[in-house]
């Protein structure tokens, strides 16, 4: 059952993803996703420590937290493969996904800097699920 259940979240989580990346119009610029991006920016502004976080720092953070999960699923999926391969494919796929917006979205903004979020996400993910696989062999061996 737990060896079916990964790849069947992670076929979820991908097609969220997919949907995210490719939907005709921007995300956040309409429906629930645009009320809830302008309340956080209201929020913040009255935070002290949170009036940093501008649009563009909000959009940078969501596009890191919506690859953790790849990076978390891949080493799951994959937990022999060398680390260094598993986060090339969150650039991978960030990659096709900012290049398919510039070829056949044109409402959408295609930028490097999300390709760069996306994949330090990717990354990120990676980096908790061996951290937390390698916690998790060590408490096995104190025991």
């Amino acid at each position: 059952m737990r060896k079916l259940l990964a790849p069947i979240a992670l076929g979820s989580y991908l097609t969220v993803l997919v949907a995210a990346s490719l939907w005709p119009k921007p995300i956040d610029g309409q429906g629930l996703l645009a009320a809830i991006t302008y309340q956080v920016l209201v929020f913040t502004r009255t935070v002290s420590w949170l009036s940093w976080l501008q649009y563009d720092q909000l959009e940078q953070l969501a596009n890191v937290l919506l690859y953790v999960p790849l990076g978390i699923f891949l080493v799951i999926l994959w937990p022999k493969a060398k680390l260094w391969l598993i986060c090339l494919i969150p650039l991978a796929v960030s990659g096709l996904a900012e290049i398919s917006q510039r070829l056949f979205l044109p409402d959408r903004y295609a930028t490097l800097n999300d390709v760069f979020f996306n994949t330090l996400g990717g990354v990120l993910g990676v980096f908790i699920a061996v951290s937390i696989r390698q916690l998790m062999r060590n408490s096995k061996t104190e025991h």
